[in-house]
C-alpha cells in the first residue's frame, strides 16, 4: 500500500533500529520485542559479567589474605607512600593477582554497558517518535477515507461521524498498549495523557512532520502562523474523538515503581552476597578499588536514575531497565554457585598441594 511505503521514508535507522525491526517483524507487541531484546542482551553480556565477579571475588580474597602483609606495610612505609604502593603492588603479584588486568575488564564491563543504556536510550526515542506520527498518518488515513466515503456534499454529520469511527477502530486495531500502560511511546504516569495533545505531539515527533500521507515532509519551525493553526486543527478533529472516548492517564508510576526496586534490590543482594562470601580487609594505597562507600553509594544513586528515566521518559524503556535488572537478578545466583564450585575446587588443590608438599618434607 502507497500510505505504507510513505511511513517507511522516514523509518529510524541504526544498528539498534535494524534489531528492532527484525524482532518486530515476528513480535506483535513492541513492549515484548523489547523484553526479548534484553534478554538476548544480558545472554550476549553474561560471560563479560561473569568475569567481572569473578575479578571481584579474586580482589575479595586476595585482600583478605593478604591483609596482615598490607597492614605491615602500612606501618613500615606510612611515610612513603610511592614505596608502600611499590611493595603492595610486587606482594599482588607473588600472589598471582594482576591489578591493571582487573581494572581493565571493570572497566570494560562498565564501559560496555554504560554504551548499551545510552545508545538504546537514544534509539527507542527515535523510534518513539517515528511511532507516534506513524500512528497519527494512519489514524489520519482512516478519518480521511471514512470522511470522503460518506460524504455527499450536504451531510457533514454523518461523514464526520463515520470517519471518528473509522479514527477508534484503526486507534483499537493498532494501540501501543502493553499491560497497565496505554501507549508504551509516551511515559507511565497519572499526568500523561495516553492521547497526545497537539504541542506534546510536536514535541514528540521533532521538527520534521508530516501533515498527512500524501505529503512531503516539512519543517515544522519553518511553517506559517496560518499552516500551523491548520495543521492543528486537522490534529484535533482527528483526535477528538480518542480524547473523548479513549483519553485518560497513561499509567500509574507502576514502572517507575518497578524500575526502582528491581534497581535497589539488583544492587543491594550483589554487594551483600559479595561482601558475604568474602569480608575484605581495609583498603589502602595501590589496591584495587573496590568499595563499600561507593556500593552504597550506588545503592541509592542508581534507583534514583532509573526512576527519573521512567517518569519522564517512555515506558518502553522502562520495561527495558526493569527486564534487565530481573535478568540480573536471576542470572547473579548461577554465576554465584558456578564461582563457588571454581573456588572450592581451586582451594581443594591447593590443600593437597600443601600437604603433598608437607609429607615431602
Amino acid at each position: 500500500m502507497d500510505f505504507i511505503a510513505n511511513l517507511l521514508v522516514a523509518q529510524p535507522t541504526g544498528f539498534w533500529h535494524g534489531i528492532m525491526a527484525l524482532f518486530a517483524s515476528f513480535i506483535d507487541n513492541y513492549a515484548l520485542v523489547i523484553i526479548v531484546l534484553t534478554l538476548c542482551i544480558k545472554l550476549i553480556l553474561t560471560p563479560l559479567d561473569f568475569l567481572n565477579k569473578k575479578v571481584t571475588r579474586d580482589s575479595s580474597r586476595m585482600q583478605l589474605v593478604l591483609g596482615p602483609q598490607f597492614q605491615k606495610l602500612e606501618k613500615q612505609y606510612a611515610k612513603d607512600p610511592q614505596k608502600l604502593n611499590q611493595k603492595k603492588q610486587e606482594l599482588y603479584k607473588s600472589g598471582g593477582f594482576n591489578v591493571m588486568g582487573s581494572c581493565v575488564i571493570m572497566l570494560l564491563n562498565i564501559i560496555l554497558t554504560l554504551i548499551v543504556f545510552i545508545t538504546l536510550f537514544t534509539a527507542l526515542q527515535t523510534t518513539s517518535g517515528y511511532k507516534i506520527e506513524q500512528q497519527y498518518l494512519q489514524l489520519k488515513q482512516s478519518y480521511d477515507t471514512a470522511y470522503t466515503e460518506v460524504y455527499n456534499g450536504t451531510n457533514d454529520t454523518a461523514a464526520k461521524k463515520a470517519a471518528q469511527d473509522a479514527v477508534l477502530e484503526e486507534y483499537d486495531e493498532n494501540r501501543y498498549s502493553f499491560l497497565w500502560v496505554q501507549n508504551v511511546w509516551v511515559p507511565d504516569n497519572p499526568w500523561t495523557s495516553s492521547i497526545l495533545p497537539f504541542d506534546s505531539y510536536i514535541a514528540s515527533i521533532g521538527n520534521d512532520v508530516k501533515t498527512s500521507l500524501d505529503r512531503e515532509p516539512s519543517k515544522f519551525n519553518e511553517m506559517t502562523d496560518i499552516q500551523k493553526e491548520e495543521f492543528k486543527t486537522e490534529y484535533n478533529a482527528v483526535v477528538k474523538v480518542l480524547f473523548d472516548e479513549r483519553g485518560g492517564m497513561n499509567g500509574f508510576l507502576i514502572t517507575t515503581v518497578l524500575a526502582i526496586l528491581t534497581s535497589f534490590l539488583s544492587q543491594y543482594l550483589m554487594q551483600r552476597r559479595t561482601q558475604n562470601k568474602n569480608l575484605p580487609v581495609k583498603q589502602g594505597a595501590g589496591e584495587p578499588p573496590a568499595t563499600p562507600q561507593t556500593g552504597k553509594i550506588m545503592l541509592i544513586i542508581l534507583p534514583v536514575i532509573m526512576g527519573i528515566i521512567t517518569i519522564f521518559y517512555n515506558a518502553i524503556f522502562g520495561f527495558y531497565i526493569i527486564s534487565s535488572q530481573l535478568v540480573s537478578l536471576a542470572t547473579f545466583p548461577l554465576i554465584d554457585k558456578l564461582l563457588d564450585k571454581y573456588y572450592d575446587k581451586k582451594d581443594k588443590e591447593k590443600a593437597q598441594k600443601a600437604k603433598a608438599d608437607y609429607s615431602r618434607k
